[in-house]
């Protein structure tokens, strides 16, 4: 499964369904050293302030990555895993000056986006349903708009000291790719989701190739 294709999963699958899945389509960042202490100090239990988001995004963003991760009776999701505290992190201490620009324009214009899209003033208008209505906007079947967006968003980062005028849509999809990408990847993870949602082996046997993932793990996509 292709990661563009994991949003739209959400509205047409099951959940435990989507969960069996979530292995097969994100590779976007590497588990390094960097990355395994990032992931530990986020499940420290200590005191958290955003490093990189205002307090203000930081609420959009708990609202955006839960439409992305929802919860359920059974497992939680990216709220209660409280998975923008990592991502958040993540993106202060391993993007480059250049990604942290261009995220910044990107959620600057993804909420500019949302206010022209709903007729509102100011960000804290924004509801949950407003961004669940963006999501879907942003990854139904439109493979050729995905394409022009990207065409579009590349072009305005190479020139990106050029002063053009920034392409709001591009510039929303791409921002929306971002956060999705780590929401995802930071789900899969998380500890409580390795332990108990994914197929978890602290002490790996022998190695058998060919193996039907229904016959291994029940269906459930192996924990990182």
């Amino acid at each position: 499964m292709q990661l563009r294709n994991l949003i739209k999963e959400i509205y047409k699958m099951k959940r435990r369904q989507l969960l069996k899945n979530l292995g097969l389509g994100v590779g976007a960042i590497t588990l390094t050293p960097a990355v395994s202490s990032l992931l530990h100090s986020c499940s420290d239990g200590t005191s958290w302030n955003p490093v990189f988001f205002n307090k203000s995004q930081i609420k959009l963003l708990l609202n955006l990555t839960e439409q992305i991760i929802p919860s359920d009776d059974k497992i939680p999701g990216a709220k209660e895993l409280n998975l923008i505290k990592f991502i958040d992190l993540y993106i202060l201490n391993m993007m480059n000056d250049k990604e942290k620009r261009l995220l910044k324009i990107s959620l600057d214009s993804f909420i500019e986006d949302c206010l022209k899209e709903n007729n509102y003033s100011k960000m804290e208008d924004i509801t949950e349903s407003d961004l669940e209505s963006s999501l879907k906007y942003f990854y139904k079947d439109q493979l050729s708009m995905q394409r022009s967006w990207n065409t579009e968003y590349n072009k305005f980062s190479r020139e990106l000291d050029n002063d053009l005028t920034p392409p709001i849509k591009a510039l929303s999809y791409r921002f929306l790719n971002t956060i999705r990408s780590l929401t995802i990847t930071s789900f899969k993870w998380s500890e409580t989701i390795g332990e108990t949602v994914l197929a978890y082996n602290p002490i790996p046997g022998r190695q058998v190739g060919c193996v039907d993932l229904q016959e291994a793990t029940g269906g459930r996509a192996w924990s990182p």
